[in-house]
């Protein structure tokens, strides 16, 4: 049993790894850093929109040309994506490469 558990922590440290190699290379041709309380994502196009609700306020998150860091996910690129939080958005620009 004890091996089991050892190959599942190696299993997942190497894909976090993995991801964050990704995420390294992939932020190279991004403008945008967000996150959310859920998840963080490149994009080359931002629009966050307060609204207030029943519940109080939460925020539409546009995003556009967008790389999401989800390690479960098959394809992390995605041409567009809407996100909705209750909780903080944090935005950065990232330096551009000299």
């Amino acid at each position: 049993m004890m091996d089991s558990i050892d190959e599942l922590d190696m299993y997942e440290a190497e894909k976090r790894l993995a991801l964050y190699n990704e995420y390294r290379d992939a932020a190279r041709v991004f403008t945008y850093y967000v996150e959310t309380e859920l998840r963080a994502y490149l994009a080359n196009g931002v629009e966050v929109e307060p609204h207030a609700g029943e519940g109080g306020v939460y925020f539409k998150v546009t995003l556009t040309d967008v790389w999401i860091y989800e390690a479960e996910r098959l394809n992390r690129f995605v041409p567009e994506t809407v996100v909705y939080s209750v909780g903080d958005v944090h935005v950065q620009r990232l330096k551009a490469e000299e």
